[in-house]
């Protein structure tokens, strides 16, 4: 499925930067700002040489009645001045009232080895500590921050999975407070001004200092 929207990074022109790639109808301004604001994980550090290739899938609402998924890709480009870590980010937007059931529709989209290395790892022991950790953080909508050892794109593919397993689970759905589209990104390197729900490579994890980190073997 075509995305509706691309935000690239142009080196073309007088004004080399992130944009929206052209052509861009048929949607308001605050539309586009709202898109704008939230379709990139935050974080430094892109340009390593463990990230090229990396992706996140970024989920918010937009406004009442409209969900984006915003698939985030690191890729092999450098800006003007050589540097690497460029994104390029493929929005959808969806309806709210279809947003589970398009997560759904994804999750059944990773290769079975993939999706049992998710289900695998969501034990008995670790759901009961994301909800004991998740519940307060979420009534108070604090942000609830998993991390995993990075070490490829293709590895991380069972964080994307075990996260979609979280946010379609009926035990998170029910946690008061969570609401029928609730932001969520499956990869970024800082969690600050990020998801209500974000994962977060181990070794930046491990440098966060106040914060209640769950961490995923």
């Amino acid at each position: 499925m075509m995305p509706d929207l691309v935000i690239e990074y142009g080196l073309d022109g007088g004004q080399p930067g992130y944009r929206f790639r052209p052509p861009v109808r048929g949607f308001s301004e605050e539309v586009l700002r709202a898109i704008w604001r939230c379709a990139m994980p935050r974080g430094q550090g892109w340009g390593g040489n463990d990230y090229i290739g990396a992706r996140s899938l970024k989920c918010f609402p937009v406004d009442a009645r409209t969900a984006a998924l915003s698939l985030v890709t690191v890729t092999d480009q450098e800006d003007e001045m050589g540097r690497r870590g460029i994104r390029r980010a493929e929005i959808t937007l969806v309806p709210a009232r279809e947003y589970l059931v398009h997560l759904e529709r994804r999750l059944e989209t990773y290769p079975p080895s993939v999706y049992a290395a998710a289900h695998r790892r969501l034990t008995p022991y670790l759901w009961r500590r994301i909800l004991d950790k998740a519940v307060p953080k979420l009534k108070r909508g604090q942000p609830v921050v998993l991390a995993h050892p990075y070490t490829s794109p293709e590895s991380w593919q069972v964080m994307e999975a075990l996260m979609l397993k979280l946010i379609t689970s009926r035990a998170v759905r029910l946690i008061e407070g969570w609401g029928s589209v609730s932001s969520f990104t499956t990869l970024a390197l800082d969690w600050r001004d990020e998801s209500r729900l974000v994962a977060l490579p181990l070794d930046r994890a491990q440098t966060l200092r106040g914060v209640t980190v769950i961490v995923i073997p």
